[in-house]
């Protein structure tokens, strides 16, 4: 069963500067947190803060995708509220944009803690979705009145198969990472080898499978 929640929240240039969304998140997070796009606000949680601008005095400055991809560090809940278009963007991060979020979120599972949930916020309920092995566990639809986008948030946690994590891993290709979890469809299969959505190399794929704790 999927919570769902409704809330009327006027609008804020900085999302957690809206007191009944923050209130929302910090109740739904648990463990050490990852604010992956920390802006301006503080969460009341034990929060580690990456953000590419020092403005906001971040636990460090540096770019979502290079965190996530170099990091060692393992979290409970990771918390996803990048700009949602280009207009929030030039806002907020003087037109720098983030770049593919999909790729953001091929690699979160490395880094999250087994059973682990990931927020996220946006204008869609696409969110990790089951090809990551993630499933929706609650819904929030915040309403901002007037002619403003509703924001979307999601929070879900991973699924246990078996009592085991599930991670397909790129194996053998020399272009990417054998850290680089993909949990993406398969286009195609031959002899072995399989073309994957995500990269649309064609490589071997094995399961690494992980005892959750």
């Amino acid at each position: 069963m999927v919570e769902f929640e409704y809330i009327a929240q006027p609008p804020k240039k900085w999302t957690f500067e809206q007191p009944k969304l923050k209130s929302w998140i910090e109740k739904s997070c648990k463990g050490k947190v990852l604010n992956l796009f920390a802006g301006k606000v503080k969460l009341k949680v034990d929060e580690y803060r990456v953000d590419i601008s020092e403005e906001f005095k971040p636990d460090i400055v540096c770019e979502a995708y290079k965190f996530v991809t170099t990091t060692d560090k393992k979290f409970d809940t990771i918390v996803l509220d990048p700009p949602y278009n280009l207009r929030k963007s030039r806002e907020k991060y003087g037109g720098r944009y983030i770049g593919s979020f999909t790729k953001i979120k091929n690699e979160l599972s490395r880094i999250l803690n087994p059973k682990g949930k990931i927020i996220t916020l946006g204008y869609d309920s696409v969110g990790m979705s089951k090809s990551r092995g993630f499933k929706k566990i609650a819904i929030c639809l915040i309403c901002h009145n007037g002619d403003h986008n509703d924001t979307i948030v999601l929070a879900e946690e991973q699924e246990l198969k078996n009592n085991k994590l599930i991670f397909k891993i790129h194996a053998f290709n020399p272009n990417i990472d054998n850290r680089t979890f993909c949990g993406l469809d398969i286009l195609k299969k031959d002899e072995g080898k399989v073309t994957c959505k995500n990269c649309l190399y064609s490589l071997k794929i094995r399961e690494k499978k992980r005892d959750a704790v």
